[in-house]
């Protein structure tokens, strides 16, 4: 999966709009300018991340709570989630 996107704008004139419009949302846009074509690079906000990695965690803690599963889960190394069993 790529880690950014370019998204071509037809009117030059929105583009800063559009970067504080995506800025909203978790996401950081960057206005790239060549000539005749103007794009927005856009990417992940730092913080990003973050909330991807809590809201996952948040979604399988509820999954696990509502079956009664006695399963816990764990972040490693930052960037991802394990499902374990609590003594483990």
């Amino acid at each position: 999966m790529p880690k950014t996107i370019e998204i071509e704008v037809v009117r030059r004139g929105i583009g800063r709009d559009l970067t504080e419009a995506l800025a909203a949302h978790g996401l950081h846009a960057e206005i790239l300018e060549d000539g005749e074509a103007f794009r927005l690079r856009v990417s992940f906000a730092e913080d990003e991340h973050e909330r991807l990695v809590a809201n996952a965690t948040h979604a399988i803690e509820t999954y696990l709570s509502d079956h009664l599963l006695p399963l816990v889960v764990q972040r490693a190394d930052g960037r991802c989630v394990v499902v374990r069993p609590p003594s483990d």
